[in-house]
């Protein structure tokens, strides 16, 4: 079998999955009948000398299978969720069951054909990963377990030529739920100093298979796990055109201190791996949580997962697997279209940023007289901007192929006649802290402040993932994601704790609009915040509200501030309301400052919503907020607003100590 895309992977899977029950029954059968009479003495003796060195145990069998401790009660139980995998009845939790209906299924008859498909392959060749490693363990006599031919595998492997294996972080992706906290796969690099070549390498990957369902079913459908997930392999090119083309995610590559013996090992199991179903968790079982795991399989012991973890965000499994793992080279960044893009025309003026627009859109001649005016250096940037421009939205499928091809051929042509040999602008440049270097995606915090004249003490801990006053470095910009973000109060003066807030989630997405790129900023958050209500009608008493808000609107670079504009819409229900709710429009102004070390960084605003349905009232509040970075893992957060609601105002003010792990 030849390494398959993602695409034909998927496609051949369907079928086997309907097939499931029906193999789990021959599978459980075949597992407790006895190899011939002349074998059974030899099989006896290995699974006597199995329990003796009681390779049930081993942390290399618990990797090939995937054996995880369950939250709940004792023993073990595989991530694996597709019965053919599983050799014994019981095999997804009995480790010592399936070593043995391993080693009895090892004793099967040759095949009667070597070429057969994946499912129906002689157990050696459909386990080659187990194989190897238990007759590395228990010395297989092959006069009496004769080795089977498998043919197929062998095509398979040999096609990789691995040398060295890599780590790929494609960064996050706003406008996909799946990817807002980035992705990660592997990459089989066919020599070490493979340089550009290791676009040809091919790529491991682990996702939902989710039939094209996408936006807030699929968050839904994936944090219940209600989609099955398969590891794929594709050409490594085909993923930079899916994540740097298509998706504008700039992509980090970490060269793995692996040796080629742990690399084979890893694709060894690769191949036991093929259309085995895992329910995909978004959460916790998914691609990077899978990824470390197989990962494992090379390096068994190496204990990349901790116990057994809620969550698993990618950039953790980054910092994790160079922590654990080590590097063999450097760090590489590629960087996406849309960056590539973005500098090529901030090296231009604002006429010929135009000039760009217009000759993309069709709108001016490349052979034109004004084109042609320009000096050869202008015009070869001009004129290749123009064409990367092109491309890029027609990836981005906002031109046909009929729209772009022959206005490309024209752009070229136009540019093969300026003098000036390769890029005439200079590439973008790495940014200066990778991912795996940002601050810890977890926060805890401690505030000290006042509230409506009122002082208090806050405990805030959000376990992940980044706000956009945290220090930004390894972290796309402009992008805010904040899950469970919960606070604590203790009221001194009162005597008592309050529950203040419990935001579920809050996703904020600022892309910088300008003269060529108008995307749209983007913004949701619900969760439990705790509001200043009437209390009969008079004095204005803290009650929990749900409070729900989503908004569109801009936002625009300005030298190192990054200003925005935004439309909302909220929505409150709680008791303590008038009719239990309280619905209207609002909008919010902002901007963001920043020093270029990223020591300070602040952040003025002013929102208004007029609730016009249910509990009506007009609130309104405008603040500042700022950021001192201490060092590498803690931060000192100042911030002071203005609030306003039910005809009264008051002030709430704090100084709050974060760290960061």
């Amino acid at each position: 079998m030849a390494p398959r895309s993602g695409a034909r992977a998927r496609r051949a899977r369907a079928p086997f999955r309907g097939a499931a029950p029906w193999l789990l029954c021959i599978a459980g059968a075949a597992a407790l009948a006895a190899p011939a009479a002349g074998d059974s003495a030899y099989l006896e003796s290995l699974l006597a000398r199995a329990d003796a060195l009681r390779l049930a145990d081993d942390p290399t069998w618990h990797a090939l299978l995937h054996y995880r401790p369950p939250r709940l009660g004792g023993g073990v139980r595989s991530l694996a969720d597709d019965p053919s995998f599983f050799l014994a009845p019981d095999g997804r939790t009995d480790p010592r069951a399936e070593l043995a209906a391993t080693l009895r299924r090892f004793f099967d008859p040759p095949p009667a054909d070597p070429q057969a498909e994946h499912e129906a392959q002689h157990p050696q060749c459909r386990f080659v990963a187990r194989y190897r490693w238990l007759s590395e363990r228990l010395a297989f006599d092959p006069d009496r377990l004769p080795p089977i031919p498998c043919p197929r595998f062998e095509a398979w492997f040999a096609s990789f030529t691995p040398e060295r294996l890599t780590l790929v972080f494609p960064e996050a992706f706003m406008n996909n739920p799946a990817s807002m906290f980035g992705h990660t796969l592997l990459r089989v690099d066919a020599t070490a100093d493979a340089g550009r070549r290791d676009l040809l390498a091919y790529a491991i990957n682990f996702a939902a298979y989710t039939g094209g369902e996408s936006g807030a079913l699929f968050a839904v459908k994936g944090i219940a796990g209600r989609y099955p997930g398969y590891f794929s392999i594709a050409p490594y090119y085909e993923k930079v055109k899916e994540y740097g083309d298509w998706e504008n995610r700039d992509i980090w590559e970490y060269p793995l201190d692996f040796t080629r013996e742990e690399i084979e090992r890893v694709l060894r199991h690769l191949w036991e791996l093929d259309r085995v179903r895992f329910d995909y968790w978004f959460f916790d079982e998914n691609c990077s949580y899978q990824l470390l795991d197989l990962l494992e399989v090379g390096r068994p012991g190496m204990r990349l997962i901790q116990g057994n973890p809620f969550y698993l965000i990618p950039s953790d499994s980054v910092r994790t697997v160079v922590a654990k793992a080590g590097l063999q080279g450097n760090v590489t960044w590629r960087a996406s279209a849309d960056t590539q893009l973005r500098t090529g025309e901030s090296a231009l003026s604002a006429e010929d940023q135009e000039r760009v627009l217009q000759l993309a859109s069709g709108r001016l001649d490349p052979e034109g007289e004004e084109i042609a005016a320009l000096p050869d250096a202008r015009r070869a940037a001009v004129l290749g901007l123009a064409y990367d421009l092109l491309r890029h939205r027609f990836l981005s499928q906002h031109v046909t192929r009929a729209e772009s091809v022959a206005l490309s051929r024209r752009l070229l042509e136009a540019r093969s006649h300026v003098p000036i040999a390769g890029e005439p602008t200079p590439p973008p440049a790495q940014p200066a802290v990778r991912p795996d270097q940002g601050h810890g995606t977890a926060r805890i915090a401690v505030e000290s402040g006042y509230w409506d004249h009122e002082p208090y003490v806050e405990l805030r801990i959000r376990p992940a993932f980044h706000g956009l006053l945290d220090p930004e470095g390894g972290y796309t910009r402009g992008a805010e994601i904040q899950f469970l973000d919960t606070a604590v109060r203790i009221l001194p003066e009162e005597g008592r704790v309050r529950l203040q807030e419990v935001v579920l989630l809050d996703v904020l997405s600022l892309a910088a609009r300008d003269r060529i790129f108008e995307p749209i900023s983007w913004r949701f958050d619900t969760g439990l915040r705790t509001r200043l209500l009437p209390e009969h009608g008079s004095r204005l008493e803290p009650e929990p509200v749900w409070h729900n808000r989503a908004g569109a609107g801009v936002a625009y670079q300005l030298g190192p501030a990054l200003a925005y504009a935004m439309g909302e819409a909220s929505f409150d229900a709680a008791p303590a309301l008038a009719d239990g709710c309280a619905l209207g429009p609002g909008a919010e102004l902002g901007l963001y400052l920043t020093t270029p070390s990223d020591l300070w960084k602040g952040h003025l605003f002013a929102r208004t919503t007029g609730y016009a349905v249910g509990d009506r009232t007009v609130a309104a509040s405008a603040g500042i907020e700022q950021r001192i970075r201490v060092g590498a893992t803690t931060a000192v957060e100042l911030h002071a607003t203005l609030e306003h609601a039910y005809s009264e105002s008051w002030i709430e003010a704090g100084v709050r100590w974060s760290r960061f792990f």
